[in-house]
């Protein structure tokens, strides 16, 4: 036996005087496969996920007057209507969550009368609302 020759990447060299061993290169697609779909969905659970908020199932829409009023729901204050400028709504919005069943909605706001309504809530329900004064 002579010296051994250099490996060549590009090019296989066969010869009689040299036993050439070849193995058959291991393809990992279950492997990348997998990881590709972590990765993935991982991504899509991180863009979706709510930040501890329940999604929203009751909605408040108001004219102008009522933005900055206090929103009361079962006494106990729940938030403030907020001015609705991406919603596609002119004038106020506010939305919570509510669980289903009975509740008292109250909407005050200094200068005007509070506005109160009881709720017999099902599932999800939108409300109009214009403030007196």
């Amino acid at each position: 036996m002579g010296k051994a020759r250099p490996a060549v990447v590009d090019r296989l060299l066969l010869s009689p005087d040299i036993p050439v061993a070849l193995a058959p290169r291991r393809s990992r697609p279950l492997l990348l496969w997998s990881v590709v779909a972590t990765i993935s969905l991982t991504i899509i659970f991180l863009q979706t996920r709510c930040n501890g908020k329940r999604n929203s199932n009751f909605f408040l829409n108001s004219d102008s007057a009522s933005v900055g009023a206090y929103v009361f729901i079962d006494g106990a204050i729940s938030g403030q209507v907020k001015r609705a400028n991406n919603s596609g709504l002119s004038g106020g919005a506010f939305r919570c969550h509510l669980n289903n069943g009975r509740h008292l909605l109250e909407v005050r706001k200094p200068g005007y009368r509070t506005f109160q309504k009881a709720l017999d809530f099902e599932g999800q329900d939108y409300l109009g609302l214009c403030l007196e004064k």
